[in-house]
């Protein structure tokens, strides 16, 4: 009863573990490590927004996959879409782009004032769909990995122990943290100081600076407790240490690791134009064409 009530809290925890018996559940910690490494080193070397957008939603549909749901998964990535898209405008509406023979898109009111860029449209995306990658990913891995196999999984690779369960513990404290903050927004609303009170710029001040600094003096206080905590049982005292729990490599981490490679390669050569296969036209070419078609 009590792991059930601990699993649905940590559904409401954007970075928590939460247990299922999906694929991506039962990979190795390392298999999935390695398939973010190489998500992350093509996310940043693709040049196409429409092949950015064909990760992300395969970053989505595995998250489907691994019983994330979608309603959690939107509620999960809010906060960051709503920061990521106020980026966006204000890269696109104030970027400063000394290149006269740009292309510019249109004028915002259409008196010479405040051009829209094609470059920055397209470098002001491309960062939308690297961020909202990158930390979907990241969610899809937190959730369903489990901090204490993925440490075993990095002391089998000969790691020393003490630097895997320092990550640990690191990895740990984001969801203490997370759940920290949303205990002092109910106390701050109970006391009749949520967000509905917020008026003024002072006020917003006040209800950030409380609650900021709250949350870092409790936080301060669980990481006092955690180092207390391991100096009693003496951490760190033996060079090595012996484990209970051994995390193996299984046959569908071998040939999730296989695909990932096969599937990286080849849209690496695709990307460096060395695959015989047309390349994907861009959204500008897109609309453009799409334009002269209608207008015509």
């Amino acid at each position: 009863m009590k792991e059930k009530n601990m699993a649905l809290d940590n559904r409401n925890n954007t970075f928590a573990y939460v247990p299922g018996n999906s694929v991506f559940h039962k990979l190795n910690p390392l298999s999935k490590l390695i398939f973010l490494i190489l998500l992350t080193i093509f996310t940043f070397i693709a040049r196409s927004l429409i092949l950015l957008s064909m990760i992300l939603l395969l970053i989505f549909l595995l998250a489907l996959v691994s019983e994330i749901s979608m309603k959690r998964l939107i509620r999960k990535t809010r906060f960051i879409v709503v920061l990521l898209l106020f980026g966006v405008i204000l890269n696109i509406f104030f970027n400063a782009i000394p290149n006269e023979r740009e292309i510019i898109l249109f004028y915002l009111f259409n008196l010479n004032f405040l051009p829209i860029r094609r470059l920055a449209v397209y470098f002001s995306l491309k960062a939308l769909f690297i961020v909202l990658t990158l930390y979907s990913s990241t969610i899809l891995f937190t959730n369903t990995t489990s901090n204490k196999d993925f440490v075993y999984s990095l002391m089998r690779l000969n790691i020393p122990y003490k630097f895997c369960f320092s990550f640990m513990i690191g990895i740990q404290f984001i969801p203490t943290i997370e759940a920290e903050a949303k205990t002092i927004a109910l106390a701050q609303k109970a006391r009749g100081f949520g967000l509905e009170k917020v008026n003024t710029f002072k006020r917003a001040y006040n209800l950030i600076f409380e609650r900021l600094i709250t949350t870092l003096v409790a936080i301060l206080r669980k990481g006092h407790t955690t180092s207390i905590s391991m100096e009693n049982r003496c951490f760190g005292l033996y060079k090595k240490r012996t484990n209970r729990i051994k995390v193996k490599f299984k046959l569908i981490d071998i040939v999730f690791i296989v695909i990932c490679f096969l599937v990286f390669t080849s849209l690496l050569l695709y990307q460096l134009n060395i695959l015989p296969l047309p390349q994907v036209p861009s959204l500008y070419q897109i609309f453009l064409q799409l334009f002269k078609r209608y207008t015509l």
